[in-house]
């Protein structure tokens, strides 16, 4: 998040895409613990939902202050990486013999991975949420024109186009019960509380948390 932060100005002075992309567990999101937001209690099949809400929003948060710029979390599929190499723990043995072995099925080629995050980065379907007659210099940035059957995708908040999006793997937006999860932690306070846990730790690391955009 703090790559993100201090590079937003200059993306906003962008003249044409002015996104910023995040992979992770889009489409993933759970339940957070506010009382613990840094997981170190949180069970360890919870955890993705926990972190993937936060991330996503943490970008709503962002998004707030710069709606002239699109923001994107993705889930990339299966794809073969280094994640958890160095772990020598019983449990991550055993998933690694099991990937081993359904892995050429399921995994996600490198290129194909690759193609689908120039997409994402740079297609009209995720345009940001301030555009048209509200920042014509936004219209311009929105992406590469769509082709025929292809619409506009739908936000987090469930409106088309709103600027922030979480998609799987093919592009396609959060389920409604998702959605919905989003919109009760927007409601209860949670998002909020993500965001300050976000800019203390800002502050523990670096000693500021300003975000100038």
């Amino acid at each position: 998040m703090r790559f993100i932060v201090n590079l937003l100005p200059l993306v906003r002075k962008a003249t044409d895409l002015r996104r910023v992309v995040t992979v992770f567990a889009a489409t993933k999101e759970g339940p957070v613990d506010t009382g613990d937001l840094q997981g170190h209690n949180v069970p360890l099949l919870s955890q993705r939902g926990h972190f993937s809400s936060m991330t996503t929003l943490a970008l709503e948060a962002i998004a707030e202050k710069a709606p002239d710029v699109c923001f994107i979390h993705d889930f990339p599929g299966s794809v073969k990486t280094n994640l958890g190499k160095e772990v020598k723990s019983a449990t991550m043995m055993v998933m690694k013999a099991v990937f081993k072995v359904i892995g050429p099925f399921v995994f996600l080629n490198f290129d194909e991975a690759g193609e689908r995050q120039v997409f994402f980065s740079t297609s009209a379907r995720f345009p940001p949420r301030a555009r048209g007659d509200e920042d014509a210099a936004a219209a311009i940035a929105a992406g590469v024109p769509l082709p025929p059957g292809v619409g506009v995708a739908r936000g987090t908040d469930g409106n088309t186009g709103s600027g922030v999006y979480s998609i799987n793997i093919d592009g396609e937006s959060a389920p409604p019960k998702v959605e919905q999860r989003l919109a009760k932690m927007r409601e209860d306070g949670t998002l909020q509380k993500v965001w300050a846990h976000v800019e203390e730790e800002f502050v523990r690391i670096t000693g500021a948390a300003a975000m100038s955009v």
